[in-house]
């Protein structure tokens, strides 16, 4: 489903990503990790459209994207949730949920019906849908982020950092809300620092260190053989 072939991402003369190569298969959540400043949300960036890679490709269902703008991207199905929430404070979690559908142009009774799928994995949202996003907790706007995201029907959903800042107790809903997602038919690339969380509920993962992948594996492998330096905040 998704393929990175040896791509070299730079800042100016700072290369953040060195000859990354990855790939995502239908149906799996797969897990990338790293300390922070490893290159991981530079990583999903450069998958999404936000910053072109100066070498390598990057295929997303069969078909070069590496050089295709970020909204024909999302219109392919890659849907990427980038860390910090970016929800529109001003807007309720209704019309945030509502602009996550706009890309596809369907009918008002769809995007209605859609929501309620999206309440089916985020139940908290229910009660919230006509508050406004600034009177939200950090775990709430993380579910409206996520919640907006699979508006748009994704077929691949990135996730960037979604357990970051999080109550324990939201860390575990959030997670086990991701799973929920990928058994009802959506791919997952999760970006954390969490290891132990999301290797738990992972196919496979990538570890990045230095912007290069230093170890890749079964979900299960990566937890039993990984020291805990390449792990950043498992524990």
């Amino acid at each position: 489903m998704l393929k990175l072939n040896e791509i070299e991402t730079r800042y100016g003369k700072i290369v953040a990503l060195r000859n990354i190569s990855m790939e995502v298969h239908e149906g799996e959540i797969v897990a990338l990790l790293g300390m922070n400043g490893a290159g991981k949300s530079t990583t999903l960036k450069t998958i999404s459209g936000l910053i072109r890679p100066k070498a390598g490709t990057v295929e997303f269902m069969g078909r070069s994207i590496e050089s295709v703008p970020p909204e024909e991207i999302v219109r392919q199905g890659l849907i990427h949730v980038p860390e910090g929430r970016k929800i529109f404070p001003g807007l309720t979690v209704r019309e945030n949920l509502v602009i996550g559908a706009t890309s596809r142009k369907i009918a008002m009774s769809t995007v209605n019906q859609e929501i309620e799928e999206v309440l089916e994995v985020f139940p908290d949202l229910t009660p919230l849908l006509d508050r406004l996003g600034w009177s939200l907790s950090g775990g709430q706007q993380q579910m409206c982020a996520v919640g907006r995201g699979l508006m748009a029907r994704p077929k691949l959903l990135m996730l960037d950092e979604p357990s970051l800042g999080l109550a324990p107790v939201i860390v575990q809903n959030m997670f086990q809300a991701i799973r929920k997602i990928n058994q009802k038919g959506t791919t997952v690339l999760l970006v954390e620092q969490n290891a132990r969380q999301s290797l738990a509920i992972s196919h496979r993962g990538y570890v990045l260190e230095a912007g290069s992948i230093v170890a890749s594996d079964s979900a299960p492998s990566l937890l039993d053989g990984i020291q805990n330096a390449y792990l950043g905040a498992a524990k």
